[in-house]
């Protein structure tokens, strides 16, 4: 049964799509079965003719499921609304409105709107309302309705009426049923990527900009006076990774990555951006805080260390020049297809140049970030550096926290 319900669903097939298929499919595997199974009731009509009509009006559900499996969905949703519709009209006929037959023009008014794609709107509409004019026009006419068949004793006809009828709830209520879990199944696919997508955002944007951006869109940018930025740089990377397999250089850069992105959450960092094996992180933004030189100290300490870990464990003699500098920024969401929060502004062209004149396993303050941890950190004056674009700048290394 489960393979006859997924029959034209293609792996290509978005599942909005695929579920159109499939409902279909279900309702004329329901039709069939009901209209089969109705048959031997009618036995006790007293005449063969209408357990004949049965088998027949059952047979004549089955196309769907080959139009379908031809990928001809749309002609396969139209012979079964609009075949099934055409046998209720000739089982009136036949039967007369004794059978109570009629009343399946209410599912056949429900049915487009659940069988329809959305880009269907036209027929799914005209097939309703045929329906509802067929199931009018009956009950109008009423007993003057012509019985083409054979008559069938009051008797009789007590016992089939409730079989009849019960048939109509149950096909009711499974279409009703199908439909519900289809939409539930297509909501929590939706509910599913609405998180997926929402997780990646939060990846690329912090939280408030994140939110930001979906409220307001357009242009976002913040001034923030006091911020730290530290840039890392994995040293003599570019020529061990010439020596080493791709898988290798990527799965190293990923585990060291990993393991800074960890730091800066701990550390309540953000963390900017990555190029190539240049790491950026900054403190005191996107919400200021008076401590985000010590904050951005305990990080890049903290990614000495990852760092002497990492090469302990791997054997590879692999260092890391770190560079620190605090200062007003400019902060703000660029791009049109991958958004990126960044940072311009003198305070990242510093510690920038901090981080590439600075001393492989050591991290290097500028005089700025120096006077915010002169009390709290222990540090070594390097003396003024050649720095390019600004000249000389006085330096400093950062030992450690001073004792309490």
């Amino acid at each position: 049964m489960g393979r006859l319900i997924r029959i034209g669903r293609g792996p290509e097939m978005a599942p909005s799509a695929a579920r159109y298929v499939v409902l279909t499919n279900i309702v004329a595997l329901l039709g069939a079965l009901f209209t089969l199974g109705f048959a031997p009731v009618l036995l006790l009509s007293g005449s063969l003719v209408y357990p004949a009509l049965q088998i027949a009006y059952a047979v004549a559900y089955l196309p769907t499921l080959w139009l379908n499996h031809r990928r001809q969905h749309l002609a396969a949703t139209m012979w079964l609304l609009l075949g099934s519709h055409l046998l209720v009209v000739s089982q009136v006929l036949v039967e007369g409105g004794g059978f109570d037959v009629h009343l399946f023009f209410f599912l056949h008014a429900a049915l487009p709107y659940l069988l329809f794609a959305p880009r269907h709107t036209r027929p799914m509409l005209a097939l309703s309302a045929l329906a509802g004019i067929d199931l009018m026009v009956v009950v109008i006419l009423g007993d003057r309705l012509p019985q083409l068949g054979p008559a069938i004793a009051p008797e009789r006809l007590a016992i089939i009426r409730p079989i009849l009828l019960g048939g109509l709830f149950v096909t009711l209520a499974t279409c009703a049923y199908y439909a519900r879990r289809a939409t539930l199944l297509a909501e929590a696919a939706l509910d599913h990527a609405h998180a997926r997508s929402e997780e990646l955002l939060l990846n690329i944007l912090p939280p408030t900009i994140a939110g930001r951006l979906k409220l307001s869109g357009g242009t976002i940018a913040d001034g923030f006076a006091d911020v730290t930025v530290l840039f890392a740089d994995i040293v003599g990377f570019t020529s061990m990774s010439a020596r080493m397999p791709p898988a290798e250089v990527v799965g190293m850069l990923n585990d060291l990555f990993c393991s800074f992105d960890d730091l800066a959450g701990q550390l309540g960092l953000e963390k900017i951006k990555t190029i190539g094996d240049c790491y950026m992180v900054a403190g005191g933004l996107p919400a200021p805080r008076v401590d985000h030189a010590e904050a951005v100290a305990d990080m890049g300490l903290a990614m000495l260390g990852v760092i002497a870990a990492f090469a302990a464990r791997t054997g590879l003699a692999i260092d890391v020049r770190i560079g620190m500098h605090s200062g007003p920024v400019v902060a703000g969401v660029i791009g049109k297809r991958k958004f990126i929060y960044d940072l311009w502004g003198d305070t990242v062209n510093i510690a920038s140049r901090m981080e590439s004149h600075g001393v492989p396993g050591k991290v290097q303050l500028s005089a700025a970030t120096h006077a915010l941890l002169a009390d709290k950190y222990r540090c070594t004056a390097r003396g003024p550096i050649d720095v390019k674009g600004k000249g000389h700048m006085d330096a400093w290394v950062l030992e450690g926290r001073a004792p309490a």
